[in-house]
């Protein structure tokens, strides 16, 4: 029988074996930390990484669920706590992936999808559930153009990172390590290296799309309004800039 002692010895060890370098700190103290108590009974089970990453859709659907039909605050903090239970999951699939060395770009390619698919149901969650606590049309309104700029944004983040686009403007795609995904696939643009004010204002993007780091605190307060009001700015300014980008790029004339 083993005592408590060595299974805490063997999460920590899980932990210490799966945590990346460079992180979000809610990766790297709240998140990573709990999917490491699942990794120590998944890593020798019949259990895939592709598996737990579909799975993670399931559960975030009830918590989506949960958030857009049932009243009250009480329902309101079930449905992110639920929210945040598929984060941890989507956690667990990279970290198990890692642990047992089988990381693949397809699966990377798989998480990030599904990471798309819960943005969108998301948004139309939270949207649904002001119009049902007021029913003011206006947040429905809110939650469809938001919709629309989190589906350009990512259309475009996929855009310019094709090798396509970079063969045809010279810039350079970031394709990533093959690493098996385990983050959200964030449609704002990553932070550049050192200090300055455009810096911090795409820290604070990457920050807001990666609502798993915050989304508990503004459920707490009952202001999941304000969640959707700055995913509905941040996707939106990043679709502008990638556009500029776009234009500015494809659209002059070649020699």
């Amino acid at each position: 029988m083993i005592g408590g002692a060595q299974v805490f010895a063997r999460i920590a060890e899980a932990y210490r074996r799966t945590r990346k370098p460079k992180d979000l700190l809610w990766n790297k103290f709240v998140a990573r930390p709990l999917a490491a108590v699942l990794l120590v009974p998944l890593e020798r089970g019949p259990v895939t990484p592709n598996q737990i990453t579909l799975a993670t859709l399931v559960v975030f659907v009830v918590a989506a669920g949960i958030i857009a039909i049932v009243p009250g605050w009480a329902a309101l903090m079930v449905g992110v706590g639920i929210l945040e239970f598929a984060y941890v999951l989507d956690c667990v699939d990279g970290q198990l992936a890692r642990l047992r060395g089988t990381s693949t770009p397809i699966g990377a390619h798989l998480d990030f999808l599904m990471d798309e698919l819960k943005a969108f149901l998301l948004v139309a969650s939270v949207g649904v559930r002001l119009w049902r606590s007021d029913g003011q049309t206006r947040w429905l309104i809110e939650a469809l153009v938001a919709l629309v700029a989190v589906a350009s944004a990512i259309s475009l983040t996929t855009f310019l990172r094709r090798p396509e686009y970079a063969a045809a403007t010279g810039a350079t795609v970031n394709r990533g390590t093959g690493d098996y995904g385990d983050g959200f696939a964030s449609a704002a643009p990553r932070p550049s290296p050192g200090w300055s004010p455009l810096r911090t204002v795409e820290a604070l993007g990457s920050f807001i799309v990666h609502y798993p780091s915050y989304i508990l605190f503004v459920a707490l307060a009952n202001r999941i309004d304000v969640f959707l009001h700055a995913y509905l700015i941040v996707n939106a300014a990043h679709v502008g800039r990638s556009l500029l980008i776009v234009t500015w790029k494809l659209g002059r004339r070649t020699a």
